[in-house]
């Protein structure tokens, strides 16, 4: 009883009086209370190794020097970090850390910013009594993300530790011994992670340094800016370091609510793809078929003659827009506010779904942060490969994993998690029948009514709860903090708007938290503040106004004017050469882009050149409803200009009442409070009144490469060089149809589409259900009735 009623305990360091709490390491208690201790190996998220000795010190009544990230503090105990003792104990250690280290600070990229460095001024001597030959370790290649120069390394494992503990993959080690000790890869495999790049930040000596950044700057001559990511909707925390108004590298900024200490490889290199060689500068019009180069004024004339005419010929009603989820708030806001005040409701910013029947958002979101999913006992990830969609996110399941949670994960194929989780595999269409048995399961299970019962029994007759979904029911009502997280697999399914229903009515019946995983940086803050085709609800439905993303780019709209802001259709949706073929036979299409893709250059009658997120100012909504606001960290590019004033611009040429902003937070300002402008939609509602019927022949199921998100990841060349991008560009088969076909991993296989053929690497995936096709996006396969020459030859061969 004693012992618990002790909350603090009081030690005593280099004089000074400071109280603790049990558990903690000196290095700990040192570092909350501003004490300086030198380490390398320590690392206030990764294990305790005690391995490379440099925050030896002295406390009285040891018999020896103490290692303080290694030594939990006792009450009373009196600790010595300035004594000449402890000094003297550093700098031995210190000797010895640079026996075998290389003089070669001056052409080394850590250089100006080395932990080594900075410690080897304080500590280190003039002359070594090591007289031998230094050593030199080859330097295994690490992939086109991370550079080596293994001679540089200390041994500190630091590295080691963070593959095994927070990546969850052991591709690094320490082998041989003594002087002969190198960290390696197994077999001399190249790292395949989407966070490697976190051991540049841990790594705390030149020994591994970012491949992308190598040779291209000093530390000292960088300054340093806040940022947010816009690739994912988890929105990282990020410092952009900047040398003459480019963007050098892209490096964590600490936040604990979010990101923690990390990034993804996906925010850390994607800044190669800000200076692309299709970056535009100025604006641009096809006139005769010619792109030519015009001023702002003309380019804005253009836009408002445009806008006026076809209003005027055809009706407003032929006008739509079409949005990048990674749009900040105040661009989406001005987009939607420019399009109702010429009189048209078609805009969407749903660029992924092809699934609108009941005008559902994936910008719905998630109810719960990543720290309550941290703290759950319980996660279900339905259709999503969350290593690989949202790798910090990630962190936060294998953190709960780790700690004793139960991850079930359904998929199309079995992900082969950096954790341990119950993973069960069923073909893409039967997705929507396992998720309706779960249902069924939890409703037979739990003493809840409804006022929609008899309609949701009829939906579940056709379905069977059997012992695996019972199993996977038994787990989710047995959990206290249960977390149920659709993925992208679902946002990009044909039934997404059912799943979404039945996982309301999920909801309904359990206390359960999750929700959506979306696309973008910014796809809640989309439907919040209304740029989606409905605007409001009319008893218990959503009442749509317009036309979505498929009516836009399938032809059904007619549209004779469409506007895209900061996206690329043929690669940001799922309708590929469709999308092409649409906005070729669209009379007018005006591009706000920072791009001028091929693709683009073929539909688009003008391109305003726009700033990208680290020349903008503007803020997102992260799919846990989190509101972040950012400013540039970079001037703009040639003569690019902010999108919202464009937009601000546009309306004022046209002269329409209400555009008079001087600033992104005059728009916010205006906005007021987001939520107001949200609307929802009543469950019984939006209950469909069947499921879709069972499959049996082959199922293509959409796929989209972390590295292929939007427009600037897709021109980071060192992201597009990785294994990652590589697997989810190619067509992916099951082994066990490979088996029949006759094919291998590396084969090209012709897919034959509504839109052409097309010929593409096939990669055979272990674990990947038998039936079941992923086909990468944006690559001209035709979203909603593609045939596979494929499955022609699998058929014969089946029957």
């Amino acid at each position: 009883m004693a012992e618990k009623a002790q909350k603090t305990l009081t030690i005593e360091i280099d004089g000074r009086s400071i109280e603790a709490k049990p558990g903690q390491m000196l290095i700990q208690v040192a570092d909350d209370s501003g004490i300086y201790i030198p380490r390398f190996c320590y690392h206030k998220k990764l294990s305790i190794a005690a391995n490379c000795r440099m925050c030896l010190v002295d406390v009285e009544g040891a018999r020896k020097p103490t290692p303080a990230c290694a030594t939990p503090i006792m009450d009373g105990m009196k600790v010595f970090t300035k004594s000449q003792k402890t000094i003297a104990y550093q700098k031995s250690i210190m000797e010895f850390l640079l026996i075998n280290h290389p003089l070669d600070c001056p052409i080394c990229d850590q250089g100006g910013e080395c932990e080594l460095q900075d410690v080897a001024m304080g500590y280190g001597n003039d002359v070594s009594h090591f007289a031998e030959a230094k050593r030199v370790v080859p330097n295994p290649d690490l992939g086109s993300l991370i550079s080596t120069d293994m001679t540089r390394c200390i041994q500190c494992t630091r590295c080691v530790r963070f593959g095994e503990e927070i990546a969850g993959v052991r591709e690094l080690g320490m082998i041989d011994r003594g002087d002969s000790a190198k960290i390696s890869t197994y077999v001399e495999k190249t790292l395949d992670s989407e966070i490697s790049g976190n051991i540049i930040d841990v790594c705390p000596v030149g020994a591994l340094t970012s491949k992308p950044y190598r040779y291209r700057a000093r530390a000292w001559e960088l300054q340093q800016k806040d940022t947010l990511s816009p690739h994912d909707g988890l929105g990282s925390n990020m410092h952009v370091h900047v040398r003459r108004n480019d963007v050098m590298r892209v490096v964590p900024k600490e936040n604990e609510a979010l990101n923690e200490v990390w990034l993804s490889d996906r925010d850390r290199f994607s800044y190669q793809g800000l200076y692309a060689e299709d970056r535009l500068a100025s604006p641009i019009i096809k006139k005769n078929g010619d792109w030519v180069e015009v001023s702002w004024e003309e380019a804005i004339d253009f836009v408002k003659v445009a806008v006026q005419m076809v209003s005027k010929d055809s009706g407003a009603e032929k006008i739509g827009a079409l949005a990048s989820e990674s749009a900040t708030v105040e661009e989406l806001y001005l987009l939607q506010k420019l399009m109702r005040g010429i009189g048209s409701n078609n805009i969407d910013s749903r660029l992924k779904q092809v699934d609108f029947s009941q005008n559902v958002s994936a910008g719905s979101g998630i109810d719960c942060s990543p720290a309550e999913i941290e703290a759950s006992d319980c996660i279900f990830l339905f259709g999503s490969h969350l290593q690989k969609e949202h790798p910090l996110l990630n962190l936060r399941v294998k953190k709960a994993a780790d700690a004793g949670a139960k991850v079930i994960v359904a998929n199309s194929f079995a992900n082969h998690s950096s954790y341990n989780a119950d993973e069960h595999v069923f073909e893409t269409a039967e997705l929507i029948h396992v998720l309706a048995a779960i249902v069924k399961g939890v409703q037979q299970r739990v003493s809840v009514e409804l006022p929609y019962d008899e309609a949701l029994a009829k939906l579940l007759d056709v379905v069977s709860v059997n012992a695996e979904i019972e199993h996977m029911v038994r787990t989710i009502l047995d959990a206290e903090r249960p977390i149920f997280l659709l993925g992208s697999k679902i946002v990009m399914h044909k039934d997404f708007s059912t799943f979404n229903v039945l996982f309301k009515v999920l909801q309904a019946l359990l206390p359960i938290r999750g929700g959506v995983l979306s696309f973008g940086a910014n796809a809640r803050g989309a439907e919040i503040i209304g740029a989606v085709p409905y605007h409001g609800a009319k008893g218990k439905k959503l009442v749509k106004n317009g036309a979505d993303t498929y009516g836009m780019l399938s032809g059904d709209a007619e549209l004779e004017l469409i506007f895209l802001l900061n996206n690329e259709p043929e690669s940001d949706t799922q309708y590929g050469e469709t999308a092409i073929s649409t906005l070729k036979n669209t009379d007018i299409v005006v591009a706000l882009s920072p791009f001028a893709s091929k693709a683009m250059l073929e539909y688009a009658d003008i391109i305003l050149p726009i700033n990208t997120f680290v020349e903008n100012s503007g803020a997102y909504v992260n799919f846990n409803g989190v509101h972040q606001t950012f400013k540039p960290t970079a001037k703009a590019f040639g003569k690019a200009k902010p999108a919202w004033k464009i937009l601000r611009v546009i309306a004022n040429y046209l002269e329409l009442e209400g555009y008079n902003y001087a600033s992104t937070e005059d728009v916010l300002l205006e906005i007021d409070n987001l939520e107001k402008h949200k609307v929802g939609a009543d469950i019984e509602s939006m209950l469909p009144k069947s499921l879709p019927a069972s499959q049996e022949a082959l199922q293509a199921e959409p796929q989209i490469s972390l590295y292929a998100v939007d427009n600037i990841v897709r021109r980071a060349p060192a992201l597009n060089a990785t294994l990652d991008h590589y697997k989810s560009s190619s067509v992916a088969i099951s082994d066990i149809l490979a088996e029949q076909l006759g094919i291998e991993s590396g084969d090209e296989i012709l897919l034959r589409t509504t839109q052409g053929d097309v010929q593409l690497p096939v990669l055979v995936k272990t674990g990947l259900a038998a039936k079941t096709i992923l086909l990468p996006v944006g690559l001209n396969v035709e979203a909603r009735a593609t045939v596979l020459q494929l499955s022609k030859v699998v058929d014969e061969v089946m029957s």
